[in-house]
C-alpha cells in the first residue's frame, strides 16, 4: 500500500528518507478510524495473520500478510489472493510468533520506522510485543506500539526521548531488564540519574508538567504515554555521553 513517507505528529513528519511500516497484529482494534489512519499514513502495510481480518473489514488491502494462517478463515484468504496481496506462509509449529515474522518482513522491505497496531489484547502476546520493541530498540530501529489512548516505546541505554505530550498527560516508565538508571525532566515527579527498581512500581503514574525528556543511562525501560498520537519528538540514539 502506498502512502506518505511518514506519519504526522504534533512534532511534524518523519523525514522523507525514512519508510514507515504499519504492522497490524491479531489483537484488539477498539477505534477503527484511528487504525485506518495509520494504514493510510504508512509506506508499507504488513498484516500478521489475523490482523488482515481487521484491514479487510475496513476496506484496506495490506501489501503482505505473514503467518501460519490459522487465524484467517478461508474466505478471507481468498479475498486477499484475489486482490493480489502477497501471502508469506510459515508452519504452524515454529519458534517465532506471526508478529515477530511480520516485523522482520517490514524491515526486509526497507522500513526505517515501525508502528505496531493491534498489539493489545491477550496478556501473553502483549508482553511478547514489548519484547519485540525491546529487540528493535537494541538494533537502533525506531518502533512503537500504538493504540487510540496509548503509545509505548522502549528505550535501551544510552538513549533519550523528548515527549510531545501536553501537560497533564499520564506517563509511566517501567524497567525491563533489571534496574534502570534514568533521568526524568519536565514531570510531576522528576529524577536525576535515579534508579527504577525492577521489583517496585516507582515509575508508574507520573504526569507531564512541562517539556518532558526521558534519558535512560543504564538498562532498558518501556515508556507508556497515554496519548495515541505521541511521536516522541524524534528519538536520538547514542548521541549523548553519560557522566562518569
Amino acid at each position: 500500500m502506498s502512502g506518505s513517507a511518514g506519519v504526522a505528529g504534533r512534532s511534524g513528519t518523519v523525514p522523507e528518507r525514512v519508510r514507515l511500516a504499519a504492522v497490524f497484529l491479531n489483537g484488539d482494534y477498539e477505534e477503527p478510524a484511528y487504525y485506518r489512519g495509520w494504514a493510510h499514513a504508512a509506506d508499507v502495510v504488513v498484516a500478521a495473520d489475523g490482523g488482515a481480518r481487521f484491514l479487510l473489514d475496513q476496506g484496506v488491502c495490506p501489501d503482505v500478510v505473514v503467518g501460519d494462517f490459522d487465524s484467517l478463515p478461508a474466505p478471507a484468504v481468498a479475498r486477499l489472493e484475489a486482490a493480489g496481496v502477497e501471502l508469506v506462509r510459515h508452519p504452524v509449529r515454529k519458534d517465532r510468533t506471526d508478529g515477530e515474522m511480520a516485523v522482520e518482513e517490514a524491515l526486509r522491505r526497507g522500513a526505517g520506522e515501525l508502528v505496531l497496531a493491534g498489539a493489545l489484547g491477550a496478556l501473553d502476546h502483549t508482553l511478547g510485543h514489548l519484547a519485540i520493541l525491546r529487540r528493535l530498540a537494541k538494533r537502533g530501529v525506531a518502533a512503537r506500539l500504538v493504540a487510540p489512548r496509548l503509545t509505548v516505546r522502549v528505550l535501551t541505554a544510552p538513549d533519550e526521548a523528548r515527549l510531545d505530550a501536553p501537560p497533564g498527560t499520564r506517563v509511566s516508565v517501567v524497567p525491563l531488564e533489571g534496574d534502570a538508571l534514568v533521568t526524568l525532566e519536565g514531570f510531576d515527579y522528576v529524577l536525576e540519574r535515579g534508579k527504577l527498581p525492577r521489583d517496585a512500581c516507582l515509575g508508574l503514574g507520573n504526569a507531564v508538567v512541562a517539556a518532558a525528556r526521558i534519558l535512560v543511562h543504564e538498562g532498558a525501560a518501556a515508556v507508556l504515554v497515554e496519548d495515541g498520537h505521541e511521536a516522541f519528538g524524534g528519538v536520538r540514539r547514542g548521541t549523548w555521553v553519560t557522566a562518569s
